[in-house]
């Protein structure tokens, strides 16, 4: 990400840390203010299993919720693994043609792997590369184009298509992936209930707010805790991105210097 992405980031992922602390100073001065004290006196006889079956509801929430994020991290991965597959068997088809129809494809191969790894950075903000999108579009031409496709067989053939295939729908995947940030009502979800278990905390410790306050700030540390695991890897190319490793390796194959006659 670039300076003013990460800065972004990382102010929002403070502001919604500060806003958790934020919530416990308002509802710690709302049950012990002069004022709105009375209202919450009334209120003494609130049992603690209210805590554990809020809590309760809050972690299992929160846990699917971090379940569904980090889903989406694993499934980039396997569409990156896939799509470096697919480039792969591209490669190894080329090099097994004659040099003058195999080296053409084995560029065009490579030319997109360099820019499918420098369009890394563009995916942080769910933008695709227009370099690379021209790229496949040539490469797909080279391995369906009738120069190619003449001097294949039929197994041949329906491998290149398979492998072809196969590249192009992983990256249509690994873009749509790139552009998941998490659902916003399930964000206001996991708000809503953590504030719903700090207002239990507090009515289930009216008797001393010393064990209030100090059982607010500890729940309040545990709430964001979850939910600074799960905003740090809400798109897998922000912050702990997913390697590019598997594509960027392609470059490093020993280029094409003569096919089988």
């Amino acid at each position: 990400m670039t300076f003013s992405q990460e800065f972004h980031y990382v102010a929002l992922l403070l502001l919604g840390v500060l806003a958790t602390y934020a919530t416990v100073g308002l509802i710690f001065w709302l049950i012990n203010s002069p004022r709105t004290r009375p209202a919450f006196r009334v209120l003494t006889n609130v049992s603690p299993q209210l805590v554990a079956i809020i809590g309760l509801l809050f972690g299992l929430y929160m846990a699917f919720f971090a379940n569904d994020i980090w889903n989406i991290r694993d499934r980039a991965q396997t569409m990156i693994l896939q799509e470096a597959d697919g480039l792969h068997g591209l490669l190894d088809i080329a090099q097994s043609l004659p040099a003058d129809v195999g080296a053409p494809l084995a560029a065009a191969v490579r030319a997109y792997v360099g820019a499918t790894v420098r369009e890394w950075p563009l995916l942080a903000r769910g933008e695709s590369s227009p370099r690379a999108r021209d790229l496949l579009r040539q490469m797909s031409h080279l391995a369906l184009g009738e120069a190619l496709t003449g001097r294949l067989g039929a197994g041949p053939q329906y491998a290149l298509a398979q492998n072809l295939e196969k590249a192009r729908s992983a990256r249509y995947h690994r873009l749509a992936l790139s552009q998941r940030r998490g659902d916003p009502l399930k964000w206001f979800a996991v708000a809503c209930l953590g504030t719903l278990t700090l207002l239990s905390v507090g009515l289930v410790h009216l008797d001393n707010w010393r064990s209030q306050l100090a059982a607010m700030l500890i729940y309040a540390s545990a709430i964001s805790v979850g939910f600074t695991a799960a905003y740090l890897e809400r798109s897998p190319f922000q912050v702990f991105v997913v390697s590019a490793w598997p594509i960027a390796e392609l470059i490093d194959r020993a280029p094409l210097s003569g096919g089988m006659e």
